[in-house]
């Protein structure tokens, strides 16, 4: 075990102890939720979006098959109390859906920031093909910055939103998606190795093969300035999607990458490590134990697990519960330091 990891067990475990009383001090509000879609050309991307919302609201809960211990209200008027709010754009995992990190979500926007969660175009649980998921992998990042633009615009958020205070937060190629659109770079001969591994894998139907594209140069440059800060779950998988050393050197700001040590998805050594070992001033932390990549999902009640046992059910010992609570604060200090938030409450 390098020294590395250890001082990250370290600090994962006192974010452990201290995670429970910590966050019922600082919760301040209810959270509301409201989705919204939009347009960009032909293409239709829908956000989810979380937000402080005033405590006389009886709004409706939002309720979600599967999963527990969430406590949202659907289209609740929100709280911004006349200030602007940073906003962290959140990205989820391959073929998944931002609704799946609603407690990361819950847990800032109960603190007063804004979390938009989206769904990416034709990557995601409700409607996914290939090339989105391969070969146009780079549309990612800028659906990010699309939903960034569509918010600074659209009312309530346009004028709610600080514009200098944008962060983003994904998990697994949603953890890959917040370094890339924050300033990390692919290699465009390795990017292009990957989608000719697709464009050439058997066992895609031929005619999905037909339609993947060759070309890495719209993976080239998807950096989105505005973008402050990045917070990256078991990011994955890294070298396989053409981020080496010194595309991972490109990245300037502020980052934090976290990943179960026993991760058998993104394994920490080629993904998590590899990256932090080379963006400057990253800041890693290995969760100890048992802990695998799902750990970042929503806790599950019994449906869910008899679903979905595989992203549901840990290994013993492992504590979901608590893990997303040293993981909730660890977000909201990285990103109330890194966003230089002043209006704490």
């Amino acid at each position: 075990m390098s020294i590395l990891i250890r001082r990250a067990s370290c600090v994962i475990l006192a974010l452990l102890l201290g995670a429970g009383a910590a966050g019922a001090q600082e919760r301040s509000n209810p959270v509301g939720i409201r989705q919204i879609e939009f347009a960009d050309g032909d293409r239709q991307l829908a956000l989810s979006i979380f937000y402080p919302a005033l405590h006389d609201n009886v709004g409706q809960l939002f309720v979600m098959p599967f999963f527990s211990n969430l406590n949202l209200l659907q289209n609740a008027r929100p709280d911004f109390g006349g200030a602007r709010r940073p906003l962290i754009m959140l990205s989820h995992g391959r073929g998944s859906n931002g609704l799946l990190y609603a407690w990361f979500a819950e847990h800032l926007a109960a603190r007063g920031y804004i979390v938009a969660a989206i769904n990416h175009y034709r990557a995601n649980t409700y409607d996914a093909n290939i090339a989105y998921l391969a070969n146009k992998l780079w549309q990612r990042p800028v659906d990010i910055a699309l939903a960034i633009s569509f918010l600074l615009r659209a009312e309530p958020w346009g004028t709610a939103i600080d514009p200098d205070r944008i962060g983003v937060a994904g998990h697994s190629q949603g953890g890959f998606t917040s370094l890339w659109v924050g300033g990390a770079k692919v290699n465009a001969d390795k990017y292009l190795a990957f989608q000719s591994g697709w464009r050439n894998n058997r066992m895609v139907p031929e005619h999905l093969r037909a339609e993947l594209p060759l070309d890495a140069t719209p993976a080239l440059e998807v950096h989105d300035t505005r973008v402050k800060a990045a917070f990256a779950m078991a990011p994955g998988i890294v070298q396989t999607f053409g981020m080496d050393e010194a595309g991972l050197r490109q990245m300037s700001i502020p980052t934090f990458i976290i990943v179960g040590a026993r991760d058998t998805q993104a394994p920490p050594g080629p993904n998590a490590e590899l990256a932090a070992r080379h963006i400057p001033g990253a800041k890693l932390v290995i969760i100890p134990g048992l802990v695998d990549h799902e750990i970042f999902v929503n806790e599950c009640n019994q449906d869910g697990r008899d679903e979905f046992p595989e992203a549901c059910i840990d290994a013993p010992g492992v504590d979901r519960a608590a893990i997303h609570k040293s993981v909730g604060e660890a977000a909201m200090e990285f990103f109330d330091t890194s966003l230089a938030r002043s209006d704490r409450r």
